[in-house]
């Protein structure tokens, strides 16, 4: 879950599919880096993913130098280009009508990121497990299978407070036969569970000068 977060924060734009029938040659990274996949499947915004993860104890810099080295050796695709996002650099290059991003940061000494590859044209519209209340907008979407375990991750944001937000969830879930199991107010935030069935409903929601954000994850 922290994994996934992080790549959500760093890579909002970056979705994946695979490019050739050998699943490592999209990636062209250092030998030296040991990759894991993130689940089974992943879509983020309806574009499937395929994203794997690594930590090493070389440096950043040593990382992205041969990254970007073994990117542009072939002259047929675009230009590598680097990007600073808070704690990050990221490295992105086209190939075709595809994308792949690069990303690695260090934490306690520890190198450790992300690479991806994106198909923007295999995108479908996502579908939301559970409805969000009236005036509640989608910012996005991650569906993830892992172990045959369905999850969505949702952040959301509402121009209402935390509270009238998450009364609306509640009639909303009510509405759609979930039974809330938690209902918590922590300061700032509104922590809100619930389930139907098999299915659970776990949601954060904080105050912004805005309205609130929301951040929810179901499982089923």
């Amino acid at each position: 879950m922290r994994a996934l977060k992080a790549l959500t924060i760093a890579l909002a734009l970056t979705c994946a599919a695979p490019l050739w029938s050998a699943p490592d040659r999209w990636q062209d990274i250092p030998g030296s880096l040991e990759l894991e996949p993130l689940g089974d499947s992943l879509r983020m915004n309806g574009t499937p993913m395929s994203i794997r993860a690594f930590r090493s104890r070389q440096t950043p810099d040593a990382i992205l130098r041969e990254v970007e080295a073994n990117w542009a050796l072939d002259p047929g695709r675009q230009p590598v280009h680097r990007n600073n996002i808070p704690n990050w650099t990221v490295l992105n290059q086209s190939i075709g009508d595809r994308h792949r991003s690069f990303q690695v940061r260090e934490q306690n000494g520890i190198s450790q990121g992300f690479v991806a590859v994106t198909s923007p044209r295999e995108t479908r519209e996502p579908i939301l497990i559970v409805r969000l209340p009236t005036q509640v907008l989608p910012m996005q979407i991650i569906d993830s299978i892992d172990a045959g375990r369905v999850s969505q991750q949702v952040v959301a944001v509402s121009k209402r407070s935390v509270d009238v937000t998450a009364a609306a969830f509640g009639e909303a879930l009510k509405a759609q036969r979930w039974t809330t199991s938690t209902l918590k107010k922590q300061g700032d935030l509104v922590r809100l569970s619930a389930n139907r069935g098999s299915e659970q409903f776990d949601a954060v929601l904080s105050a912004q000068k805005s309205g609130a954000l929301i951040m929810i994850n179901t499982t089923r």
